[in-house]
């Protein structure tokens, strides 16, 4: 008797568990990683749908001090990417590998809350990228800061790739070497 309750209880669980989970953890994942695109405008792609994620974590671990002020940042989406280069000089920076980069712009979406008030902010990114044997590689980056009032222009672009949006590329990039970015 106790046989045939084991074995209706396998064919009941073999029934109700879906087969994704009767996988083991290792298949799954493999499964689910997708190494780092070679074609920049696929690359991108995935890194823009995760940025405000990876971002937003930067933000968590470091902005302490805005958050005891009252002022909370949060990146809501980007746009997709432009890769049309901008006919400007020549920007010094150090060529890795001695390759040219290749030029992304894009923008983000963020809104502060502030005692009470939301700010919607757009910044502008321009983003350099080059390809080593290994993978994509930040060479730098440059932002320009917007704002919610229509009369003020946006800032003087400024060099950000240390800076929240430049760390969460840094990081999404790391993880996408390292096989972990999801589809």
């Amino acid at each position: 008797m106790k046989v045939w309750r084991s074995l209706v209880l396998v064919i009941v669980l073999f029934l109700i568990i879906p087969l994704e989970y009767a996988r083991s953890e290792g298949e799954r994942s493999s499964i689910d990683r997708l190494s780092c695109p070679q074609d920049l405008q696929q690359l991108t792609a995935l890194l823009l749908r995760d940025l405000p994620n990876y971002s937003n974590r930067v933000i968590q671990r470091t902005q302490r001090k805005n958050r005891a002020e009252g002022v909370r940042n949060f990146i809501v989406t980007t746009s997709q990417a432009e890769f049309e280069p901008l006919d400007l000089p020549r920007i010094q920076y150090n060529p890795i590998e001695g390759r040219d980069p290749e030029q992304v712009f894009f923008t983000v979406l963020e809104r502060q809350y502030k005692n009470k008030e939301v700010a919607t902010i757009q910044t502008y990114h321009w983003l350099f990228l080059t390809q080593t044997d290994d993978a994509w590689q930040t060479v730098m980056m440059y932002s320009r800061f917007g704002n919610s009032k229509a009369t003020k222009p946006p800032a003087p672009p400024r060099e950000t790739t240390n800076g929240i949006i430049g760390q969460g590329v840094q990081l999404w990039l790391k993880d996408c070497r390292a096989g972990t970015v999801r589809r």
